[in-house]
């Protein structure tokens, strides 16, 4: 091993290869111990991940719909990324989008190359051949490089001996940041700003401006910092986050500039996308009651980028019953649900759900439709439910035959059978001329006028009954008949219900009945 001794009073000489070595330290200076010391951060490496997502649980022959991911999480370029994925013996390929570059032995996805923070998704799709569990591995290789420019610029002697005027300052920016994003999501650049000349540079101002659509956590839509002056060679950087807040291609230009109006500008563009999940219900606006309900739950996914794990929840309205639900929807409790998985976008899903209600009113049925805890829309439908009323008209006697000079009476029953209440219902008696009229009782006041009884109006809810009693005695022996007419609101014919009761009077004295 060689030693380097240093003294104030004997200076030594240093051979050309232990200074190089005393610089720059020995040739695996630059690798990174455990504990971390010695990483170099400049430049950024990549590091793409890869994601796959597939549901915990199938059936034989039932596809198997994979999402591989490839992601680069990094501000460096990943060049010549390819994923990889041989196929398990127990499956056959069905399709994939985008199409494999290769096939044979196993399936390649040749994607180019990966920008900083890009992602790249694919869809597999297979069939499993036998009841076996399936086990699906994807690998992904890149590869990554740097290159470097070295300017060969004259020195001020040079370039005065050839009459040429002395080296001027020049200035570069550059920006760094995600090409790809989603609403909501918080986007990290960075800019870096380089004296690339021969000479200082002073003065020196950046500035960036967001486009509408980019929120800083200052509110304000023009970003700016005061560098100062920079050396030959010399190179910055700043550091900002904003929110992407709507979708869309979203470009901005940011502007380095130094005294004596140098200056250089450079434009980023991220595209943000969108997920919207939408839900609507489409159900009857009125029904007679005991009819079933059908309600439509219309599901759609009408931004841009898939939807994941989506369900729609529909609690059961009061008052209702379930009878179906399509869809392999299952009741849990009080409510109904469905499991949709992944929404693409542009995709809709229907389901529907069957009820039938027993009380007239208003009855809504609401729904939910979610996605993780990321997404969740409500909906519902209302419908009026009519109820029918159905009016029964009873008329008996009490005693037939009946002697001249005994009392009997005539029961009047009625009865609401409907669904809802009958209103204004009167009731007429028309008691024979062989009768004489005694007394009357029931749920409303009465009025005679000769043999007719008149009642007064009166309103029946649903499956309802009333009942009036006419108490008469017999005088003239005969076969007589007691009648009866009933009128009601509901009673749209015009005509009243009409009942009638035979009764037969005979005399203890044959010789008076003739």
């Amino acid at each position: 091993m060689a030693t380097l001794i240093f003294s104030r009073s004997e200076p030594r000489m240093i051979p050309g290869f232990l200074l190089w070595l005393a610089l720059w330290g020995t040739p695996d200076s630059n690798v990174a111990r455990a504990d971390g010391a010695g990483c170099r951060l400049d430049p950024p490496t990549p590091a793409v991940t890869l994601a796959v997502r597939v549901r915990a649980n199938g059936a034989p022959g039932q596809e198997l719909e994979y999402r591989i991911t490839a992601e680069n999480r990094t501000l460096a370029a990943a060049h010549n990324v390819l994923v990889r994925n041989p196929l398990p013996d127990n499956v056959k390929f069905v399709r994939a989008n985008p199409e494999p570059s290769a096939k044979d032995p196993e399936l390649q996805w040749r994607l180019g190359t990966l920008e900083a923070c890009a992602r790249r998704e694919i869809m597999l799709v297979v069939v499993p051949t036998g009841s076996a569990d399936v086990t699906n591995c994807a690998r992904v290789q890149f590869e990554h490089g740097q290159c470097v420019t070295t300017k060969i610029a004259p020195t001020p002697l040079a370039a005065a001996d050839r009459g040429s005027a002395p080296a001027q300052p020049e200035i570069q920016l550059r920006k760094y940041g995600p090409v790809q994003a989603m609403v909501n999501d918080i986007l990290r650049f960075e800019l870096a700003v380089t004296n690339t000349g021969a000479s200082p540079l002073k003065g020196v101002r950046v500035t960036d401006s967001l486009p509408p659509g980019m929120e800083h956590e200052s509110k304000h839509n023009a970003l700016s910092w005061e560098v100062g002056s920079l050396a030959p060679g010399e190179s910055r950087t700043m550091n900002y986050q904003v929110v992407a807040k709507a979708a869309g291609k979203l470009c901005n230009r940011a502007a380095a500039v130094a005294a004596g109006d140098i200056r250089d500008v450079v434009e980023s563009c991220v595209t943000v996308t969108q997920a919207n999940l939408s839900l609507k219900i489409d159900g009857p606006a009125k029904q007679y009651l005991n009819n079933t309900l059908a309600y439509q739950l219309l599901v759609s996914n009408t931004g841009s980028v898939p939807i994941e794990n989506v369900y729609v929840i529909n609690p059961i309205p009061d008052h209702t019953d379930f009878i179906r639900a399509s869809d392999a929807g299952q009741r849990a409790g009080n409510q109904v649900q469905w499991v949709l998985g992944t929404l693409e976008p542009r995709a809709r899903r229907t389901v529907e759900v069957v009820l039938r209600s027993q009380a007239p009113g208003k009855i809504c049925n609401r729904a939910t439709a979610s996605a993780g805890d990321q997404y969740s829309v409500e909906a519902e439908a209302c419908t009026e439910l009519i109820g029918v009323a159905a009016l029964l008209l009873e008329v008996v006697d009490t005693e037939d035959p009946v002697e001249v000079g005994s009392e009997t009476m005539y029961i009047i029953n009625i009865r609401n059978q409907g669904t809802a209440q009958a209103t204004n219902i009167q009731i007429e008696a028309i008691v024979p001329a062989q009768m004489e009229i005694l007394r009357v009782t029931g749920p409303s006041d009465h009025k005679k006028e000769g043999q007719r009884i008149i009642c007064e109006p009166l309103t029946m809810a649903a499956k309802g009954e009333a009942r009036y009693v006419v108490y008469v005695r017999a005088k003239t022996a005969g076969e007589v008949r007691f009648k009866v007419n009933m009128t009601a609101d509901q009673l749209t014919s015009g005509l009243p219900v009409h009942e009638e009761e035979s009764t037969t009077i005979y005399s203890s004295n044959p010789s008076l009945g003739k």
